[in-house]
């Protein structure tokens, strides 16, 4: 049997994901996903321009928000002293957003040794995708800083036959003891993909080529596959970084539009309606 087996939000865009027992759901993703971001004066940061946000621990509650770094700095601050701030651009769009201010700002340049504002998406405002791989979201509305498509599915049969040819070469490379390559072969982890949801049961990469998937009572419809970048090589919890994963994906699985260099491993999709998921919710692909 299919099914969700975890979910994962990403309170801040490119922080450590948060595991959680159950979600909302709306068509802009799930609730609470991404709804912050850190800028600098050239924009939205993440993590190919600061990998170490990688470690940025994000913990929300009624009383507002927990920031933690590498288990070392802390702070906390209620959303109800949020400030005005000007808007956004977030993949050519004006976002309307407020500020946590001045001292968590004061508390990141501390942490990350630049200056950095955190900001929140203040109303949703309309994509403008006409004429890309994303076009059947262009007219829709985004209330976050998602990567254009609100969810990421990823799923557990295609992270095990990923990292079975990853086993194969390495023990095909140390066979050459004249070279290193099976260095850096280490098997990949889940938590590398940034998913939003994590389901088993179904044939490898089924999440890049089914429709629809069904979970539990809501519909989600597959927009693209998604394709990789460089940060999918980052230990999401570690100092060390890898070829893998993309050089085994760019082996087999480099059949994407090319968005984004073509190399895909999961899905992005969009629920079509409104409710919520929870871990264990039975999966069906169409």
């Amino acid at each position: 049997m299919a099914r969700l087996e975890t979910i994962y939000r990403y309170p801040i865009k490119g922080c450590r994901g948060e595991r959680v027992e159950a979600a909302d759901v709306t068509t802009g993703g799930l609730v609470g996903d991404r709804q912050w971001v850190l800028v600098n004066a050239q924009g939205i940061v993440n993590q190919k321009v600061m990998p170490a946000l990688r470690f940025l621990e994000v913990f929300e509650s009624s009383q507002g928000l927990t920031l933690n770094f590498a288990g070392s700095s802390e702070i906390h601050f209620d959303e109800s002293a949020i400030e005005p701030t000007g808007p956004i651009k977030s993949i050519g769009r004006d976002v309307p957003c407020v500020s946590a201010g001045s001292v968590v700002s004061e508390w990141l340049l501390q942490v990350f040794g630049q200056p950095l504002q955190l900001v929140k998406a203040a109303e949703a405002t309309l994509l403008h995708l006409e004429g890309t791989p994303f076009q059947s979201l262009h007219g829709s509305t985004q209330p976050a800083f998602v990567d254009i498509a609100p969810i990421l599915i990823v799923s557990l049969a295609s992270l095990a036959d990923l990292n079975d040819r990853i086993a194969e070469s390495s023990q095909a490379d140390a066979v050459d003891v004249s070279r290193s390559a099976a260095q850096g072969r280490e098997a990949v982890q889940v938590e590398q993909f940034r998913p939003n949801l994590v389901i088993s049961g179904l044939s490898p990469f089924a999440e890049e080529s089914a429709a629809t998937l069904q979970i539990g009572d809501l519909t989600f419809s597959r927009v693209v596959a998604c394709e990789r970048c460089s940060v999918t090589t980052f230990d999401p919890f570690g100092e060390q970084r890898s070829k893998e994963p993309l050089r085994t994906l760019s082996q087999y699985r480099k059949d994407g539009v090319g968005y984004a260099g073509g190399v895909t491993f999961g899905g992005y999709f969009v629920p079509d309606g409104v409710g919520s998921v929870s871990l264990g919710d039975e999966i069906s692909a169409s």
